[in-house]
């Protein structure tokens, strides 16, 4: 199953790849801007989505979910669907966050 994640979340990374020349992983500081509530002990699906919106995207009956994200001065919101920074969210059988990360797009890089 976690070899699947990883095969899932490199194909999400490879195909936002393919529409630019360089994609960064944003460390946990930098995510932690405006996402905080991912860091609580038991996010769930319904909370995720609350605040995201729908997902953009879903992979495997949707454990993994993908949103679009913009900037802002006090961290990162909901973008359209060509936003530059994709929010990546895993989730367990219980329906809970098992783990999340952010990738941004540098374009012209």
């Amino acid at each position: 199953m976690q070899m699947r994640c990883a095969i899932v979340l490199a194909s999400t990374i490879t195909v936002s790849a393919a529409c630019s020349t360089s994609i960064e992983r944003i460390s946990a500081d930098q995510a932690a801007r405006g996402l905080a509530f991912l860091q609580a002990a038991r996010v769930t699906r319904h909370e995720v989505e609350a605040r995201m919106g729908a997902p953009v995207a879903a992979y495997e009956s949707g454990r993994i979910t993908t949103f679009r994200l913009i900037r802002t001065d006090s961290g990162y919101t909901p973008g359209p669907t060509n936003a530059p920074i994709t929010l990546v969210v895993v989730y367990g059988p219980d329906e809970v966050v098992e783990r999340w990360g952010l990738v941004d797009r540098k374009h012209g890089r």
